[in-house]
């Protein structure tokens, strides 16, 4: 079969994409062997040993264990607000990597990201942003909270009507742990994990994948689902596909959280092989549940169906959020000239009206999108800070800031499914 090609120069023969169970750990092996970072850690053209670095990164040690032996510009750079990490690199230096970088992406002082970035930095200099906000940590711990009684009383009362409540509070809680575990380690990260879905995991196929390389070959969150759901133009494929897919779309939301939760346990047992605190968190419900149920077998019943409902409505809310539109671009469309990372990241993604103006619902439904991408370590709630900053940039390098509504995005995904034809990246460019 022939090689998908890419709109962007290095992305293409990704071996990730190649094998047939894809799962987070895969993604980072695929990359240890074409980043050309030999088992170090590499920023730029420059090859870093930061084992040395692990314990007192101040963001947890997994991202820095995580991360060995690849290619990690691009998460530095998003990272890092302030100069600090630069000024800390020189310490580590081993060498210049033999390889030049296999994509050609930017960060020029001058480019759009980094003027947004010093602009953003300067928004939030009387804010604590390394750490979430109160209002934040409140809304979390609700959502928890609900959705543990909720789960309770579902098992209690056996009804599907509160059943889906606790389902539907599960998938927010998940989203909600979505914010944290960007962030340096805490234990509202593992919010994330009471859904079967493993945060570690998501560190890797979101925030190491995903968020660095949305909408194109690299993006693990685009070719896991394939061939199920193909969403970039640069994989060729029938109309019948793209109409089975477009059908197919809500039984992939019902299913694909039990898909990751066997995956993460393949993991933990066979790649990772290293069982965590986090991997016994999914079991906290069901645990709960069997309290107050008439038997084991019916709390593990209900808690399966929680699940189900959760998984559905995290996955239609993912899918939905911000990334698949016509109008969106993917891999495949031709792509501007500019290479710079954070025009990237805003020509794979659209805001949202209404969901962006309130603080519950931005962090319930992946809100604030493009801030996100852009600053993924700052939390939510923070985020309107940069709007002004990120409203300037973007008029600056004459990039649009137009907004869908959410039945555009719902819609839109459909319509991309079964878009095969290359077209122009969507952002407007007026410069």
């Amino acid at each position: 079969m022939q090689k998908p090609r890419s709109s962007l120069p290095g992305f293409e023969n990704f071996p990730g994409r190649d094998l047939k169970l894809k799962t987070p750990f895969t993604f980072l092996e695929a990359r240890r062997k074409i980043d050309g970072a030999e088992g170090l850690w590499r920023v730029r053209n420059n090859l870093y040993d930061l084992r040395g670095f692990e314990k007192f990164h101040p963001g947890g040690a997994e991202w820095i264990h995580l991360t060995r032996g690849t290619d990690i510009t691009e998460l530095f750079e998003s990272h890092h607000l302030t100069d600090k990490a630069e000024k800390l690199l020189p310490k580590y230096f081993i060498r210049e990597a033999v390889t030049p970088r296999r994509m050609e992406l930017t960060f020029k002082p001058d480019g759009f990201f980094l003027t947004f970035k010093r602009r953003a930095l300067e928004a939030l200099k009387d804010i604590d942003f390394h750490h979430s906000s109160s209002k934040t940590n409140l809304i979390a711990d609700f959502l928890l909270t609900s959705t543990i009684l909720f789960s309770i009383a579902t098992a209690y009362t056996q009804s599907y009507l509160i059943l889906t409540l606790a389902g539907v509070f599960l998938a927010w809680t998940a989203i909600i742990g979505h914010n944290y575990f960007h962030m340096r380690d805490s234990f509202r990260m593992y919010y994330f994990d009471l859904i079967g879905i493993s945060s570690k995991d998501w560190r890797i196929s979101h925030a190491m994948s995903h968020h660095v390389y949305p909408n194109t070959l690299w993006d693990f969150e685009v070719y896991v689902l394939e061939p199920y759901l193909h969403w970039l133009p640069a994989i060729k494929r029938s109309m019948l596909t793209n109409l089975i897919s477009a059908i197919m779309s809500p039984v992939i939301w019902a299913l694909g959280g039990f898909e990751q939760l066997f995956k993460r346990y393949y993991s933990v047992f066979f790649e990772y092989k290293k069982f965590e605190f986090r991997d016994a968190v999914p079991f906290i419900l069901p645990v709960l549940m069997s309290f107050f149920a008439p038997s084991v077998l019916v709390a593990v019943k209900f808690w399966l169906l929680v699940l189900c409902v959760g998984g559905f409505v995290l996955f239609m809310v993912g899918l939905n959020a911000a990334h698949h539109h016509p109008d969106i671009f993917h891999d495949g469309d031709i792509y501007r000239g500019d290479l710079d990372w954070g025009i990237l990241e805003l020509d794979a993604v659209r805001d949202r009206h209404v969901i962006d103006n309130s603080d519950f619902l931005t962090l319930t439904n992946f809100g604030q999108h493009a801030l996100h991408h852009l600053l993924p370590t700052v939390d939510h709630s923070y985020l309107p800070l940069c709007t002004k900053a990120f409203e300037d940039t973007c008029r600056e390098f004459g990039i649009s800031t137009q907004k869908f509504t959410q039945w555009q995005l719902a819609a839109g995904q459909f319509r991309q499914i079964l878009r095969t034809k290359p077209r122009k990246n969507g952002r407007l460019i007026t410069k």
